[in-house]
């Protein structure tokens, strides 16, 4: 059986500017487990704060396009990072990409996003 695997060029993309202090609310974590990439998220709400997430995740290849979304509470936080929230496995052909992208809105309705991409080998 041939093993692909998979260079993780990761792309940040932060809707604000997060000095070298700041800690991050939102983020994804991805690695390779078993030949597919392994998606997990994050969050670090401040604490009391509690919210909900968005996860999508776009694979593109010669076969076509897949879209897959899901979502869920962020519970109040005790100050400390909670997670992972989810944790999805994906295929990724030597030829496809994936766009992964994170929302986490807190409960007074700040959003913060992570976004990071995938290229087969």
């Amino acid at each position: 059986m041939k093993r692909h695997f998979f260079t993780l060029p990761i792309l940040l993309a932060w809707p604000m500017v997060c000095g070298a202090e700041e800690q991050r609310q939102a983020w994804i974590e991805l690695s390779e487990v078993e030949g597919l990439v392994q998606i997990e998220v994050f969050s670090h709400l401040e604490e009391g704060m509690s919210g909900k997430y968005t996860l999508e995740v776009v694979k593109e290849g010669p076969s076509g396009r897949s879209v897959n979304k899901q979502g869920g509470n962020v519970p109040s936080s005790d100050g400390t990072a909670v997670g992972p929230l989810s944790i999805s496995r994906v295929s990724v052909e030597p030829t496809a990409t994936l766009q992964v992208t994170l929302n986490v809105t807190d409960a007074s309705g700040l959003t913060y996003q992570d976004t990071k991409s995938v290229a087969g080998d």
